[in-house]
């Protein structure tokens, strides 16, 4: 009989031979970090509030794993949560609604009220088992720019500083203010979801949180986050005040002198998300300088639970996951 249960270290071959198509290192690479930020079995009995790291699902008929599925709330609004990995057998489709049922179901219990996963928009199959599937709407897009490692020396950080806990508030604001309207009630944040945290190293990520402040008017003009999942790849975040015109340059060279600190060898993406205001400026910024479109995001959302009818199943893999901040669908 077909089960859910949570992942256990056990399950470490089965998920590898699952992905097996993806090449011995990337596959025990992907099995390690899984393993890594989901199967700390103590996590699994904190409540919902508290919650902190990836935690992942696997469907087992007998001895056999037919697919798994990992969520994470959002550290601040634990109301959120993140599908972040699907994995199941190709054409297996009724096996992803069965996971994404599950964890509906048992996290809206918990009192979580949104769930989003974030869609490379050429998978069609994928996002169709979502949207038609489970009851998902499409909210917003996301690019991610490759950013050419030559060049942008920052000789100005003139009112550049780290982000301090007292700043959460004017950075929500900063934030909600540069959505575009019809975005607003998917994507408004709170301070809470800004905070730094005691438990931060213990996450599923690694985050650096920068400012830039007008000095003599005590206000910030700009707030930037820079994000890796594995040390090497990192995703530059920016949000800008749209009274303001962002230098950034200035910001990729900082954002590069840190990285440089703790790293030498690193790829390095910024992030476009496509609902704020002030997005037009950043394309043309990125585009301008031949930055690659690395990937092309559509978030997608479901503000409700509900139970989803199943199919029968009509075997390949097929994968959906976060790797280093850039996301990957194999089929």
């Amino acid at each position: 009989m077909a089960i859910i249960r949570k992942l256990l270290p056990f399950d470490r071959d089965k998920v590898k031979n699952m992905i097996s198509f993806l090449g011995n290192d990337e596959a025990e690479q992907f099995v390690k970090r899984l393993l890594n930020t989901s199967c700390d079995l103590f996590h699994y009995w904190l409540p919902l509030n508290l919650k902190f790291k990836s935690e992942s699902y696997v469907l087992v008929d007998g001895d056999d794993l037919h697919g798994m599925i990992s969520v994470l709330p959002t550290i601040g609004n634990h109301q959120r949560i993140n599908i972040t990995k699907l994995l199941f057998k190709k054409d297996y489709y009724d096996i992803g609604k069965q996971l994404i049922e599950f964890v509906i179901a048992r996290y809206g219990a918990k009192g979580a009220q949104t769930f989003v996963a974030s869609i490379d928009e050429s998978h069609d199959e994928l996002l169709k088992l979502f949207i038609d599937g489970c009851g998902f709407r499409k909210c917003a897009d996301e690019e991610l720019y490759r950013v050419d490692n030559s060049g942008f020396i920052s000789n100005d950080i003139h009112g550049f500083r780290q982000f301090r806990n007292s700043d959460a508030q004017a950075v929500a604001m900063l934030f909600n203010d540069s959505l575009i309207t019809h975005f607003k009630p998917s994507m408004l944040k709170t301070k809470n979801e800004y905070y730094s945290r005691f438990f931060k190293g213990l996450a599923d990520n690694v985050e650096w949180q920068y400012v830039l402040e007008d000095e003599n008017l005590h206000t910030l003009l700009a707030y930037f986050s820079i994000k890796t999942y594995d040390g090497h790849n990192y995703v530059l975040d920016i949000t800008s005040s749209t009274g303001f015109t962002l230098n950034y340059d200035n910001v990729i060279g900082f954002v590069k002198q840190e990285i440089t600190k703790r790293s030498k060898q690193y790829s390095l993406f910024v992030k476009l998300k496509k609902y704020v205001s002030n997005s037009n400026d950043l394309a043309e910024y990125l585009q301008g300088n031949k930055f690659n479109c690395v990937q092309t995001q559509m978030i997608l959302v479901k503000d409700f639970y509900k139970l989803i009818k199943q199919e029968s199943p009509t075997s390949e893999v097929v994968l959906f996951a976060e790797t280093g901040g850039v996301f990957k669908v194999r089929s």
